[in-house]
């Protein structure tokens, strides 16, 4: 009986030990959502994104639902992190499709 009541107490943090999983997301990029894009053209719509490593102009239609920015209501020029992608490539609009976004 005392041989098992060790035993239980040696093998017992092996059972219980934390495990923690990393839920944070890596960005690739940091941005200024400049605001709505109220163009006419071909290429208008959704809001203006000003991403550091793109020199061209950039717009995007929505965001993830999990981002927690609600533009309708937001004060431009809002800083974030993100990752994104164009949505075709090459694509002479330069609209980009954003994977996960958070505000700074």
């Amino acid at each position: 009986m005392k041989f098992l009541l060790i035993a239980l107490i040696i093998v017992t943090p092996f059972f219980c030990g934390c495990r923690k999983t990393s839920s944070t997301t890596a960005y690739t990029s940091t941005a200024y959502i400049t605001g709505p894009d109220y163009g006419m053209t071909m290429c208008s719509g959704g809001y203006f994104i000003k991403i550091d490593t793109v020199t061209t102009l950039t717009r995007f239609s929505t965001l993830p639902a999990s981002s927690g920015i609600d533009l309708a209501t937001a004060t431009f020029p809002i800083h974030v992190r993100l990752n994104w992608h164009y949505q075709t490539t090459p694509d002479p609009c330069g609209i980009i499709v954003i994977d996960a976004i958070a505000a700074d």
